[in-house]
């Protein structure tokens, strides 16, 4: 999803307050020490900072440079801090954390997730509280659509996780991954994050016909049901978007659990 408008739509489908909520869920409050793991633009960091307060710390971790600087610009809370880095190898931090929270990341890495996963965790003390939360079916719920669309759109996704390290199905193992590193009081909960039929607003509509126009053109899908035509593929998929018949869902999957000391 790489574009110079990456920003502006991760910025719209953030919703601070479900951050808020699904982090108290996890365990996470006042006075705790918190690491945001793929923090993008700073928006999740600026709201777990809300939530642990004037007496709690949050660090948002990124790799890429224009996120943090658009990050660093826009948050400059005295418990706010961003750091560079790359999640590929862990981040070790001279004093260890209260809480590691990341959303809507591990998905980008299929190949790799569980040492991805450990790398995340590293900096938890033992005792401290892990919540991972991301999507499952990614991209895939939908009905209402032609034939050659959903041909199309299993196809981009097909390519997506062959060649570009994308995980549809992340949220589902998330549990496992925290099992199998010996975290303890595990629990998991499910919610919606897109539950879109009637109308669509606008944001909606946005995020996902960015999608189409970034992830799907860059995929190597060869658009065969339109003739090699991706402009008739993107024009169909908006029909399809603002549709007030579509239905499409998506659940989001959230995972925590405790460090055992």
């Amino acid at each position: 999803m790489e574009d110079a408008e990456e920003g502006k739509r991760l910025e719209l489908k953030t919703d601070k307050e479900a951050v808020k909520r699904q982090a108290a869920w996890a365990g996470i409050g006042p006075g705790m020490r918190v690491l945001d793991v793929g923090c993008g633009i700073g928006l999740t960091t600026e709201a777990l900072a809300e939530l642990v307060g004037s007496d709690g710390h949050v660090t948002g971790l990124d790799f890429s440079i224009d996120r943090l600087s658009t990050a660093r610009s826009n948050y400059t809370s005295d418990n706010i801090d961003f750091v560079r880095h790359d999640i590929n190898q862990p981040f070790i931090a001279e004093t260890p954390y209260d809480a590691v929270w990341s959303r809507f990341f591990i998905e980008y890495f299929r190949k790799d997730q569980f040492q991805i996963v450990s790398n995340i965790l590293a900096p938890l003390k033992p005792g401290g509280i892990a919540c991972l939360a991301d999507l499952d079916n990614n991209g895939l719920g939908h009905y209402g659509y032609s034939e050659r669309l959903q041909q199309t759109l299993t196809e981009v996704m097909t390519l997506l996780e062959k060649d570009f390290d994308f995980d549809p199905y992340a949220g589902r193992r998330l549990y496992g991954y925290l099992y199998d590193l010996g975290f303890t009081e595990i629990y998991c909960s499910v919610e919606m994050h897109h539950l879109i039929y009637g109308s669509a607003d606008e944001k909606d509509i946005y995020n996902w016909l960015r999608k189409v126009e970034v992830a799907a053109q860059k995929s190597g899908c060869s658009f065969s049901a339109y003739g090699g035509n991706f402009k008739l593929f993107r024009d169909e998929a908006e029909e399809f978007i603002r549709s007030s018949k579509r239905f499409t869902y998506t659940p989001l999957i959230i995972a925590r659990g405790i460090k055992p000391k």
